[in-house]
């Protein structure tokens, strides 16, 4: 669903007034999928992948992370397991956690600190909210990493104890064996009973967004605290003050130059998957990607 920043915040101050816990994620591109960084690596194809993680590679770096903390973990606890794989997917290691947070808020300074300010890369940044309680009063939670369930998607939220940062971002995570829990999901989903809403914005509101969220408090230093934040803060407040620069779809409009409905054409196949919208060369209407061939054949006797 397309929606605007002030349309985001009434839908979602009506979900924190239902007091049904929703959840929410952000991600700064529309396009992409909903997926783990270990199954980003492409290195996790099976159930046996997946189990070799947990066997193989978490010990290895346990040893490393421990001789730079001084802790010592027992991994064959759940529960200190799943705060360890939460710190590790608070600092930079791949793991089959998907991080999301208890604030819609704390979502969207993360779709829109993904953008770059000057020169955007995509169209839209991406809002889920995923109704968590639904999901886990419905189907079997699964915690065990060797259950050889054939796909699962459990919510997960360790203690916050040694990881400042998931306390800060209010974090909770889906934890989950399959490439693509989006579609896992989307199947267990009827007419009736929904889980999971996507909204895109436009990243031309990134301005307006980061300096709302800035006057909430929501900004790099208080999700994550360090003199890098501080500065990364400096920068945000900076960009806040000039335009967004031009997205892929501005820039290839300016590119041709006005040449013709063809340019246009072309560029309607390639953002129709984003739901974004287009400006037809002719008239000025706004039309759905999905519109604009029909509209230019049938108001502007285009032949293309």
């Amino acid at each position: 669903m397309k929606v605007t920043w002030e349309e985001y915040k009434n839908l979602v101050t009506e979900d924190i007034k239902s007091r049904s816990q929703y959840i929410y994620r952000g991600q700064s591109n529309s396009s992409w999928m909903l997926q783990t960084s270990i199954h980003r690596t492409k290195q996790v194809r099976t159930f046996e992948d997946f189990k070799a993680y947990f066997v193989f590679v978490i010990p290895q770096i346990q040893e490393q992370v421990e001789a730079w903390d001084g802790k010592n973990r027992d991994l064959s606890d759940p529960i200190e397991m799943a705060q360890f794989i939460a710190f590790l997917q608070h600092n930079g290691f791949p793991t089959p956690l998907l991080d999301w947070s208890f604030s819609p808020y704390v979502a969207a300074y993360f779709a829109f600190e993904g953008v770059n300010h000057f020169e955007p890369v995509s169209e839209e940044v991406a809002l889920y909210s995923f109704d968590q309680n639904q999901w886990m009063n419905t189907f079997k939670q699964i915690y065990q990493y060797d259950d050889e369930n054939e796909g699962h998607v459990t919510i997960l939220r360790p203690t916050f104890r040694n990881n400042h940062k998931q306390m800060l971002q209010q974090g909770i995570f889906w934890f989950t064996n399959c490439a693509d829990p989006e579609a896992h999901v989307r199947l267990n989903e009827t007419k009736e009973r929904t889980f999971l809403k996507k909204y895109t914005l436009s990243v031309k509101e990134r301005s307006n967004v980061m300096l709302d969220l800035e006057l909430m408090g929501v900004t790099a230093m208080q999700l994550a605290p360090g003199i890098e934040s501080v500065c990364k803060k400096a920068f945000e407040s900076i960009c806040n003050k000039f335009p967004v620069g031009e997205t892929p779809l501005d820039r290839s409009v300016n590119q041709g130059g006005g040449s013709g409905s063809n340019d246009f054409l072309v560029e309607a196949e390639r953002v129709e998957n984003t739901r974004a919208y287009i400006n037809c060369p002719e008239c000025n209407i706004k039309l759905n990607p999905k519109n604009l061939k029909k509209h230019l054949k049938s108001q502007h006797n285009n032949k293309c």
